[in-house]
């Protein structure tokens, strides 16, 4: 009867625990599934979101690409058109040189590579600087799309060299312009027999230093070095007057000149002032309309140029 109810029990033991096992299973399954369901649902949110990040990447490119590519036709069809090249070449700032001889020595032509000129202009207006004398200095502006102005700086005229009845620039750096002129133009004085030297350097650096009344009152100068003064010189006035000097001290005595002219009056003659100051004046003929024949000697009398300051 025992052995019965263990057996019983046993059998109901054992039917229990596989009753468990079911159940274990099951809810194992389930939640497998569960799982898997989730994955699923995870998976369709994730897709659409995986397919529109590519999508954006894809579109992204392409548009970077055709921007490039367009970039690229942009520039080639750029460097076809007219923009590319020189349309107009223009001088500013000229007066001595002409307009066209700059462009000439430039270069620069209507049609030319834009581009080239731009890179190279400090070359270019190196050579400019070089080749034309009175050019001090050139600066080449880009004007609108495809313009060029050339922006002169000349060196200033202070006399004319004339030489068989040629005129030649004398510039304020000491250099004579090779190509002359019938008439000499302005205000500025005649210089004769004066080469490019030091001297000369010197001769305008004495003339600038002149005020604009003095400077404005010599008609020529003559270069008349001799065996005792390498820088003596002769000035035709004006006034009727004639003035010996030596360069180095010229401007100093020269701001004398008006208080000097005063003090002898009306008479005319030749004012020295190369060591002191005399003044000598005309001799004429019998004719005083004539030209005068020289200067007197016995009538020289001392000027005190201390004095004419006073």
């Amino acid at each position: 009867m025992r052995k019965q109810n263990k057996k019983q029990k046993a059998v109901t033991n054992l039917h229990l625990s596989s009753l468990k096992k079911g159940e274990h299973k099951k809810e194992t399954a389930d939640s497998d599934r569960q799982t898997a369901f989730q994955k699923t649902k995870s998976l369709e949110h994730t897709l659409p979101k995986l397919k529109k990040q590519r999508q954006k990447k894809l579109l992204t490119r392409l548009i970077t690409l055709i921007l490039l590519f367009s970039f690229a036709i942009l520039i080639v069809v750029y460097f076809i058109s007219p923009l590319s090249k020189v349309d107009i070449v223009s001088v500013i700032g000229a007066k001595e040189v002409a307009d066209q001889e700059i462009i000439d020595e430039s270069g620069i032509k209507s049609g030319g590579n834009l581009w080239e000129i731009l890179f190279e202009r400090n070359e270019i207006s190196g050579k400019v600087v070089s080749e034309l004398p009175q050019v001090k200095s050139m600066k080449i502006v880009l004007d609108g799309l495809n313009d060029y102005t050339l922006e002169i700086e000349e060196y200033e005229t202070v006399a004319y060299l004339v030489e068989d009845n040629k005129y030649y620039n004398i510039l304020e750096n000491g250099k004579i312009v090779n190509e002359s002129r019938k008439v000499s133009i302005g205000n500025p004085p005649i210089f004769k027999e004066f080469e490019e030297n030091k001297a000369l350097k010197e001769m305008i650096a004495q003339y600038q230093s002149l005020n604009e009344n003095i400077q404005n009152s010599i008609s020529e100068v003559q270069y008349t070095p001799s065996e005792v003064d390498d820088y003596l010189i002769k000035l035709y006035m004006n006034d009727g007057n004639e003035v010996i000097a030596s360069i180095p001290s010229f401007a100093e005595k020269m701001i004398y000149y008006p208080d000097m002219v005063k003090k002898v009056g009306d008479q005319k003659g030749t004012l020295n002032i190369e060591v002191g100051a005399y003044f000598s004046p005309f001799e004429y003929s019998e004719d005083k309309k004539e030209e005068p024949n020289g200067t007197s000697d016995e009538n020289s009398a001392e000027l005190d140029l201390e004095e004419e300051t006073q």
